[in-house]
């Protein structure tokens, strides 16, 4: 069974982190720029907010017995065959688990022009995401 009160932690998590980004997406290029404390946290904001949605998706297609992903953008795309999420946004999330990994492992070759253009063209995925899994959630037991 889902344990709805530890999604709800999840999305607790993820709410901090997304109203601390909405305050970065205000900044202009210049003035995120022009403090690297700015990309030091939105590289984090991302990282773990991205972590945290593949947890909550980790949950589910444990608690459900979906199968075991073998990688991260797995979980998306077992979300998707369960249509718990659309096509469009199981793109978006695996597009998104990419940029993760790069944040993570490649870091020094991401500018950080690149990371607030992403904070500004992605941040509604994760609302989306949200919104899936609310919706989900609601249909369920």
């Amino acid at each position: 069974m889902i344990d709805k009160s530890k999604i709800s932690l999840q999305f607790e998590e993820l709410n901090r982190y997304l109203k601390d980004m909405e305050g970065l997406k205000q900044l202009s290029p210049e003035s995120f720029l022009a403090d690297q404390r700015n990309v030091y946290s939105l590289r984090y904001l991302l990282q773990v907010s991205i972590e945290t949605c593949i947890n909550i998706s980790n949950h589910i297609i444990s608690r459900k017995k979906l199968g075991i992903p073998k990688e991260y953008a797995e979980v998306f795309r077992i979300l998707n065959q369960e249509k718990i999420i659309s096509d469009e946004l199981q793109t978006k999330l695996i597009q998104m688990t990419r940029f993760r990994n790069r944040l993570v492992h490649v870091y020094w070759d991401i500018d950080d022009k690149t990371i607030f253009e992403y904070l500004k063209t992605h941040l509604n995925d994760f609302h989306q995401f949200k919104t899936a899994i609310t919706e989900f959630l609601q249909k369920s037991p």
